[in-house]
């Protein structure tokens, strides 16, 4: 079976990891401060705080900036569920905002018009880097600047990409990323929370390890916090995966040029932008309306091809629309991505003949 993701885990970085649960010292400690480091180099963003998950990253960088009950939120329609999941554990009222279809997250255009459609509670704009693909950032700050709105970015599939000159997270008030199995770079589950703020990031320190602050030679706590941290063999395993993450990035945007160019003519089928400083997490298709996508994806998995839907339009979950009214049709684009989109593989270690593999197995099923 070709599986969606594969983790770029080796040797060496296991036994960094085993030397450190050998070592006895566990939890966050200078693992967990050395990536923090690397990491920031990496990505030109001063301060970096490690935590336990993506979710975690953006309970965090939301709690941080003050975002709490009766705040208005614009996440996009199309997106992963915790997005949105950590602005209504804090209180706050999700606003839904609908994607282009090409490159699936929000635009300019696209925010514009729901701000305007907003009410007066309007705090922040969340966005998403969806699948590596990162929004026209610098407009988008525009945007938010101009209406008095803070920007966090959801940039949990987004490591290694660029937007507008600079990786992303370094126009936001915050960026949040991830470390899941299904990303580039993975500890198993893990997150990041990244900002130009001192304040900020002092704070959510603070908020990630119970609220404990250390003064005078011992600790008080002076917030209701979380226990958030990361530990130490699990930054351990991604040290090496950091070195040699330029490296994968290249491969990935190689393989993705691959794809295109075997699935350029694939009947009922779209393909995603091409956009420049694209990370390519992950390589979604959409297929046309009267294509049967779970059939699809049966198929493809009997022919030794791992495939799954991209992510969740809010508008069509149970919760959102039980709670907010929402319906399919009040974010058509988010509705038809969910409905039709379809994630295949993409990973470093693949090669040129997997590629050639799964586009003329999905070319074939597509035919019939």
């Amino acid at each position: 079976m070709i599986p969606l993701a594969k983790p770029d885990l080796r040797q060496e970085d296991i036994e960094k990891a085993v030397s450190v649960l050998r070592s006895g010292m566990l939890v966050q400690g200078e693992n967990v401060s050395a990536l923090e480091e690397s990491l920031s180099q990496f990505t030109g963003v001063e301060y970096c705080s490690l935590c336990s998950s993506g979710t975690a990253a953006l309970h965090l960088a939301l709690k941080g900036l003050g975002i709490g009950n009766g705040d208005g939120v614009i996440v996009p329609a199309f997106t992963f569920p915790a997005s949105a999941n950590v602005v209504e554990l804090l209180g706050a009222e999700t606003i839904l905002c609908d994607v282009s279809f090409d490159d699936f997250i929000i635009t300019p255009e696209s925010l514009e018009e729901c701000i305007k459609a907003s009410g007066d509670n309007l705090k922040a704009v969340m966005v998403v880097h969806e699948f590596g693909c990162s929004v026209k950032i610098k407009e988008i700050l525009e945007i938010c600047r101009k209406h008095g709105l803070l920007l966090i970015e959801d940039a949990a599939c987004a490591l290694g990409a660029i937007a507008d000159g600079h990786h992303v997270g370094f126009y936001s008030d915050a960026a949040c990323f991830s470390f899941h199995p299904r990303k580039a770079v993975t500890c198993g589950e893990g997150g990041a929370v990244f900002t130009h703020k001192k304040d900020l990031d002092n704070r959510i320190r603070v908020l990630r390890n119970h609220g404990m602050h250390y003064v005078d030679g011992g600790i008080d706590f002076i917030e209701a916090g979380f226990n958030y941290r990361l530990t130490d063999f699990q930054a351990a395993l991604i040290h090496g995966q950091l070195k040699r993450f330029p490296d994968e990035l290249k491969r990935r945007a190689l393989l993705a040029e691959i794809y295109f160019s075997f699935l350029k003519e694939c009947p009922h089928l779209n393909l995603p932008n091409n956009t420049m400083g694209h990370s390519w997490q992950s390589f979604m298709v959409v297929l046309d309306n009267n294509v049967d996508r779970s059939s699809i994806i049966k198929q493809m998995g009997q022919k030794g091809v791992q495939s799954n839907l991209g992510a969740q339009a809010l508008n069509c979950l149970q919760y959102f629309s039980k709670k907010y009214n929402f319906k399919d049709t009040d974010f058509p684009e988010a509705t038809r991505l969910f409905y039709s989109g379809l994630v295949i593989p993409l990973y470093g270690s693949m090669t040129e003949n997997d590629i050639k593999f799964i586009s003329s197995t999905l070319k074939e099923l597509l035919k019939s």
